[in-house]
């Protein structure tokens, strides 16, 4: 799963730090990338409200560290991703071969992921502004993380986080055309060729829309609604 979905499926009203936790992984794995592998269970065992009972807020950042790769295993295992994926799979094999788009198993894996994102953000506009202004009220907890975990460096992080809270960037979800670019940067951080983005930009977000547009639909059906009940009873 991806940044929202993470926060749209777990989020809880009265914890904004777990909330923040929750996010904590992919913003690890994005901004500073070969720092990015921590022991979560050490660290939420060394923030217990038993062992530090003035930091509650670490333990609970960490506590949704945890949740967040819970989560993802479930995700990636559950009948609606495996149904998104038969579903979608054919006409993207199609796209990637018509624009020379490497490793289509792998970025159908990443479309679906980043399409679930655009659905929950067009439909939960009111939650994508609590997801940013939690980022930056809890700001002191992730520094305070950062220190805990030893992270080699802690100011590169911090210099991206708050760029990715100031510029917002999920809100441009909204517009298709993104999606194409989302998935080219993730291309792009992990060494991949991105030249069929170059070359092939306009009809690739054609191809994009068109699987979208009939995919969103069908989401109910796909059992959806099963992946949005992971929150029910924190509400």
């Amino acid at each position: 799963m991806n940044f929202f979905s993470h926060f749209m499926v777990d989020h809880q009203i009265h914890r904004p730090n777990f909330n923040v936790g929750l996010i904590a992984p992919d913003l690890l794995r994005n901004f500073t990338p070969k720092h990015c592998k921590f022991d979560f269970v050490d660290f939420q065992q060394q923030t217990s409200n038993h062992a530090h009972p003035n930091n509650p807020a670490l333990h609970d950042f960490f506590s949704g560290c945890l949740q967040h790769i819970e989560r993802d295993k479930e995700f990636h295992q559950s009948p609606f991703f495996q149904e998104a994926y038969q579903t979608l799979r054919e006409s993207w094999r199609n796209t990637c071969l018509e624009f020379n788009i490497p490793k289509y198993w792998f970025s159908l894996h990443v479309l679906i992921e980043i399409m679930l994102d655009k659905y929950f953000i067009d439909n939960n506009l009111e939650k994508l502004t609590l997801f940013y202004s939690q980022l930056v009220s809890e700001r002191n907890t992730v520094e305070e993380a950062l220190e805990l975990l030893q992270h080699p460096q802690p100011q590169t992080f911090l210099e991206r986080y708050d760029r990715f809270c100031e510029i917002r960037y999920l809100f441009h979800y909204q517009d298709i055309n993104r999606v194409a670019f989302a998935m080219h940067r993730i291309y792009m951080q992990i060494g991949l060729d991105t030249q069929w983005y170059e070359q092939h930009e306009s009809a690739i977000v054609s191809a994009i829309s068109n699987i979208y547009e009939r995919w969103h639909v069908q989401l109910p059906e796909l059992g959806l609604d099963e992946i949005q009940r992971g929150n029910e009873s924190h509400q």
